[in-house]
């Protein structure tokens, strides 16, 4: 096992952790926090950024810092809404199946992120490397991002080599 091998097993194992810690309500409604963050910082966070910002002589600086206002706002008043929501979980009883399935989502997102990584890297000369090439995990990844790479726009497919 190489240095490959253990960020993966690292990488899934902390994502799982966090499915449990959280549950898969608290993992789903983090993720809708994520979107709706970004989604809000895009659409309102120049204009707050001009509005609030006008002492920032940069306009770029000043919309930045409206972006980065809104978004993280947004995951503040997400995440009291997912305490909320936890607590209504626990208090029906559902708090082991709830962390159980929040198991599970993490252990798709800890695989997710993986095969980004992977898939990010055969764009690079990494593949090239004795710590890609002598992991045990690297193959059976490279197979899964080539066959997960028909799914990808063709200019970016086209990038991603692993010989």
């Amino acid at each position: 096992m190489t240095i490959f091998d253990y960020v993966v097993i690292g990488v899934v194992s902390l994502s799982l952790l966090f499915g449990l810690w959280r549950g898969v309500v608290g993992e789903i409604l983090a993720l809708i926090a994520w979107v709706l963050g970004i989604m809000a910082a895009i659409e309102f966070g120049p204009q707050l950024g001009q509005s609030f910002f006008s002492g920032v002589s940069d306009p770029a600086i000043r919309a930045l810092a409206g972006c980065v206002v809104i978004f993280v706002g947004v995951l503040v008043v997400m995440a009291l809404v997912r305490m909320a929501v936890r607590s209504m979980v626990k208090a029906l009883g559902l708090s082991v199946s709830d962390r159980l399935l929040g198991m599970v989502f993490g252990l798709a997102r800890g695989a997710l992120v993986i095969m980004v990584l992977v898939g990010l890297g055969g764009m690079t000369a990494a593949p090239k490397q004795s710590w890609w090439r002598e992991a045990t995990l690297s193959q059976p990844l490279e197979t899964a991002v080539l066959v997960a790479r028909q799914w990808l726009p063709a200019d970016l497919a086209k990038r991603i080599r692993f010989s």
